[in-house]
């Protein structure tokens, strides 16, 4: 399946010599392709298999197709998943074969006008009375605005005049009444995905369409599934930066500067061999955390693999990006070349699903609430947990940097702590890859050590 959508692809993007997206039309016949089968279970008509399978379809998009992949991404991880995972059995029926065979999307909606990583600070209200729930408020950011006919939208409970803190959420079809998009956002990427303001004003919507075990709280089903689509960020990044590698290659291959091709000179050479790194470091994570997620029912625990993953994927993609402009130099500063696109393409991947500075920093609060202290040990007895270890290989000045005063650490240090200890999981997946599956990796241990050095001559200057 994959090898049909990778050629249907293909064709379509190699058929202009510059950089286009895809359009409504290309979109209804890439769906009835069947790519969303993947996430739905056979039960419910599809042909899911495994997190791998589906991990693997992002990346084969993403590396046509960035925004193409975050769409699919955005249906396949958290609407489809969720629904099929989490949703009431006789809700989950009525949903999911409707994607059988059709152009319909879905999404969630979590951001607000206010914000959305503190999910208490959500405004959007969700009263149940006599078999039906009111849902009331905006919501905004949510990719495919618009678009997708299919909404699992993220709610606080009230009960009378009181905002509790219970979390809730609920299946909402875009036609419902009551639900209106307000205006789209001129975003500066990542079209033709649509974003914009959505309210929700005294939207009925029956109590079987709660996400939610009767009285108890959807936190843990919003971090289990924002958790799961974290770590399939990696595979999204592994495709595009695969591309990117690609086109640089070959662009080194046929410039020619100062009388020889550039792909001869040392610091092409570097850049050159930075990209593939990411593309192995991203691969080696998605291929890891698809294993891993796929046999747990529950991940909602699981912050440090989840934001390491995300926030490693989303600054390396954002890297390469910036580091494949460089070499195409002019050439790649036009809004019709891959290469551009990109640039601007990958931006938002550190902002949304959690603010890349704000992960950092909750996972340095996580290990240091679990463990008491955040050292190199604290991060080997963490990874532990999901079957890896700490590497052997790591440089002292980063040891080091980890074992400083946690109490006197400002926030600032806590978010490069936060950082390091994501390297250091990187490099225990990378070093996992290659002892199990004999997959060549040193390009990516090269740029972990590379990073975690770094960070770690930073830290006094903070």
């Amino acid at each position: 399946m994959h090898d049909s959508i990778d050629r249907y692809l293909r064709e379509y993007f190699a058929s202009s010599p510059d950089y286009t997206s895809y359009d409504e039309e290309f979109l209804g016949d890439f769906l009835k392709q069947g790519p969303l089968h993947h996430f739905i279970p056979p039960s419910h008509g599809g042909s899911f298999e495994s997190t791998g399978t589906c991990l693997a379809l992002l990346d084969t998009v993403a590396y046509h197709c960035l925004p193409l992949g975050l769409a699919l991404g955005i249906t396949g991880s958290l609407f489809l998943r969720p629904m099929a995972r989490l949703a009431p059995e006789e809700l989950s029926k009525a949903i999911l074969p409707r994607f059988i065979g059709s152009s319909e999307l879905g999404g969630m909606m979590i951001t607000e006008p206010t914000g959305g990583t503190d999910i208490f600070g959500l405004n959007s209200t969700l009263e149940v009375s006599g078999g039906q729930a009111a849902l009331n408020g905006v919501k905004c950011w949510g990719g495919l605005t618009g678009r997708a006919e299919h909404w699992i939208v993220a709610a606080r409970v009230k009960k009378g005049d009181k905002l509790t803190r219970r979390v809730a959420m609920v299946y909402v079809p875009l036609a419902s009444e009551g639900v209106k998009v307000e205006h789209y956002f001129d975003a500066l990427g990542l079209q033709p995905i649509t974003y914009g303001s959505t309210r929700y004003s005294n939207v009925s919507i029956p109590e079987s369409n709660i996400i939610t075990p009767p009285g108890g709280n959807a936190l843990r089903s919003i971090l289990d599934t924002l958790f799961r689509s974290r770590m399939g960020i990696s595979a999204i990044a592994a495709g595009q930066c695969r591309r990117l590698a690609d086109e640089v290659e070959n662009r080194a291959g046929m410039r020619i500067a100062f009388g020889k091709p550039i792909s001869e000179y040392d610091q092409v050479q570097y850049r050159i061999s930075g990209l593939r790194a990411w593309q192995q470091i991203n691969e080696s994570l998605w291929h890891f955390t698809g294993a891993w997620a796929g046999l747990q029912s529950d991940v909602s625990g699981d912050n440090y693999l989840a934001n390491a993953s995300k926030v490693i994927s989303s600054d390396g993609l954002s890297t390469a990006a910036d580091s494949a402009v460089q070499v195409f130099a002019g050439a790649a500063y036009k809004r019709n070349h891959v290469v551009g696109r990109a640039f601007t393409d990958a931006r938002p991947f550190q902002i949304f699903e959690g603010s890349n500075d704000v992960l950092h920093e909750n996972t340095f609060d996580v290990l240091a609430s679990r463990y008491g202290a955040v050292n190199a040990e604290v991060a080997g007895a963490e990874l532990v947990r999901y079957g890896l270890k700490l590497s052997e290989d790591i440089p002292m000045a980063v040891r080091d940097a980890l074992a400083g005063d946690d109490d006197a650490r400002s926030q600032r240090q806590k978010v490069q702590c936060g950082k390091i200890l994501s390297w250091l999981l990187a490099q225990s997946v990378l070093e996992n890859e290659a002892s199990t599956a004999g997959s060549p990796v040193e390009h990516g241990q090269r740029m972990a050590r590379r990073q975690m050095s770094a960070l770690a001559a930073e830290l006094p200057f903070l």
